[in-house]
């Protein structure tokens, strides 16, 4: 083996340390992982983004380290452990080398070819390489990327195909993913630079047609930097050392805390990404919405239904709005750093959307979130935003400063057209296609794409990846998606709202509160399936008041459609003492029309006694 080691370097050692060397500070990297400690930022002091090759190979020659250092480096680098696995040597000192090097390994692919763990350590000084960059771009748009496809579409401009990219596509259904993680933990990797930058990338290299990736983070390092830690509970998710239970619990919290310096990670791995990819695709940023947030901090975690927090919302309203409030601020300085650390995009999750009432979603929730789009585009004129309003409705985002709206797979195209004309609209594949056919999965993708039109479109799921996806559904999606061009789908206008069609409908006069009333065209199959409803709620809540033992009873929801109109009728009986108290939420939409409305649950039954008796 020595003997065979001395060959090597006697004959092409030069050439072959000017080749590794180049790739390494270049960031053009094979198969292997090559991490030599004394690597620095060749690109840092010219320009924040990365040179071009022909400028940086002067630069790589003054920098180069002799052939000699760059095969005794005691940590065992790049070319150390290349000829260490050609020819052979101790077993011993071979795993040795790898537990004391694990984030530097150079491992055999696992699927397909695709290698588990590339994973580059930045240089020493990336922060201030970070910061540096941020100063000279003085809040201006980052140099674009290779592939601006998708920048494009969420501006609103035409492309040819459909940009797309998945949510949760950096994840445990990824084999790469889960070798990386045998080596440490999912905070830890949150909160180490090259880690999250390794995940970043892994679906770029296994789905090449990707036109985005978005960094490797969670959500929850918000409440985190607020004072509440957090940990990965196994087969259960993220769980707090402890809970929002009461108001007096906010006291435990930072408002205010320093978040350049306590999410700086975050910020150094976007950046990190963004070096590593060359630019070739941008670097989407997010967070989690306030409500959202609020949730999980109330909680204490990752639960499956978030009745706690529902409860905390109706009992301490205002300081409800005070925590979200606050949650607002801070995730305005996150996003704002992660446009100035290279992400053009920035994405606000609100994942707990739909376990509201559309009322108090908009009580709550919307004027929160308009305010995050207008003062980070405030703060950043050139920074995209993107929202998505998991399983609830978006027309109220049609006014407001997003440019990107996300819906979920319960919404139809056609439906999120008309609700957000003017924006441009992502989604919304039910993620549990993806565990059909590749046929199946073409077919419903190239229909889906069609049905949006390309054309103020990006092509994403309806949620996030599964743990158990095969990794073929997504190459499916891809495949689709890519096969679909602009003459193949133009975007549809929207017409305007037609007045639903007669089908035996007549006028019903609803009376709403203060006195207003509304007219509706409402079918006698309507009316009474309304009224057949209300009297189910009746016996319903005589049951409640003649309990013994006090219970939670369920809200109560009654949706009629017909065309382009729909009524909807919602109420939490847990929140009324007697039948004499109880008011209907009633929402009535007629295309971009929709009135809402408190009214009595008598004044509503009389107003359907009445209409059925005409």
């Amino acid at each position: 083996g020595s003997k065979f080691c001395s060959v090597v370097l006697s004959f092409c050692a030069t050439d072959l340390v000017d080749h590794l060397w180049f790739r390494v500070r270049t960031m053009e990297l094979g198969s292997a992982t090559f991490v030599p400690s004394n690597l620095q930022p060749v690109a840092s002091a010219p320009a924040p983004h990365l040179a071009t090759s022909a400028a940086l190979r002067g630069a790589v020659a003054a920098t180069r380290p002799s052939t000699a250092s760059l095969c005794s480096h005691s940590a065992g680098t790049a070319l150390g452990l290349l000829l260490a696995g050609a020819v052979g040597g101790s077993r011993a000192a071979r795993r040795k080398w790898a537990k004391r090097n694990s984030t530097a390994r150079l491992v055999a692919s696992v699927d397909a070819g695709i290698p588990v763990n590339q994973t580059v350590q930045p240089p020493a000084d990336l922060r201030e390489w970070r910061l540096r960059s941020a100063v000279q771009m003085k809040g201006d748009a980052w140099p674009t990327p290779k592939n601006d496809r998708l920048l494009k579409a969420a501006r609103g401009e035409k492309v040819d195909r459909a940009p797309k990219w998945m949510m949760r596509q950096a994840g445990r259904y990824l084999p790469e993913y889960l070798e990386l993680l045998k080596t440490s933990d999912f905070f830890t990797v949150c909160k180490t630079p090259a880690l999250s930058a390794e995940l970043t990338l892994q679906p770029l290299r296994r789905y090449e047609t990707l036109d985005a990736m978005i960094i490797f983070s969670d959500i929850l390092v918000i409440p985190v930097a607020m004072g509440m830690p957090c940990y990965m509970e196994p087969a259960k998710g993220p769980k707090f050392e402890f809970a929002i239970e009461t108001p007096a619990d906010l006291a435990k919290l930072n408002m205010k805390p320093d978040v350049p310096s306590t999410l700086g990670y975050v910020f150094d791995a976007i950046f990190w990404t963004r070096q590593r990819c060359n630019n070739d695709v941008p670097v989407i940023g997010f967070c989690g919405a306030p409500w959202t947030l609020m949730g999980y901090m109330v909680e204490g975690g990752a639960v499956s239904s978030f009745d706690r927090a529902k409860k905390w919302l109706y009992l301490y309203p205002e300081e409800s709005k005070k925590l979200m409030a606050g949650l607002r601020d801070i995730i305005v300085e996150y996003l704002v750093n992660q446009f100035d650390s290279g992400a053009p995009l920035l994405t606000i999750f609100d994942t707990n959307c739909g376990q509201v009432p559309p009322s108090v979603y908009e009580e709550f929730c919307v004027p929160d979130l308009k305010y995050i789009a207008t003062e980070v585009k405030r703060q950043r004129p050139k920074a995209l935003m993107s929202v998505f309003p998991k399983d609830g409705e978006i027309a109220w985002a049609n006014d407001s400063d997003f440019d990107v709206v996300g819906t979920s797979w319960t919404t139809s195209p056609a439906r999120a057209r008309r609700d957000c004309p003017d924006k441009t609209l992502q989604g919304n594949l039910d993620p549990h296609l993806l565990y059909a056919s590749p046929e199946e999965i073409m077919k419903r993708t190239e229909r889906m794409v069609k049905e949006f039109g390309v054309d103020k479109y990006i092509a994403n799921l309806g949620h996030g990846m599964l743990p158990t996806h095969p990794v073929g559904g997504p190459a499916a999606f891809h495949e689709a998606v890519n096969k679909v061009s602009r003459e193949d789908a133009p975007t549809s206008s929207v017409a305007a709202p037609k007045a639903a069609a007669s089908h035996g409908a007549r006028t019903m006069t609803l009376n709403l509160q203060d006195g207003a009333s509304c007219s509706v065209p409402m079918t006698q199959a309507g009316a009474t399936s309304m009224q057949k409803g209300l009297a189910e709620f009746v016996q319903m809540f005589k049951k409640k008041v003649e309990a013994v033992k006090p219970a939670k009873y369920d809200e109560f929801e009654f949706s009629w459609v017909q065309d382009t109109l729909s009524v909807e009728v919602f109420c939490n009986p847990n929140a009324f003492a007697t039948i004499f108290d109880v008011k209907m939420f009633l929402t009535v939409k007629a295309g971009y029309i929709k009135v809402t409305s408190d009214i009595p649950l008598s004044s509503l039954q009389s107003d359907l006694e009445a209409y059925l008796a005409a």
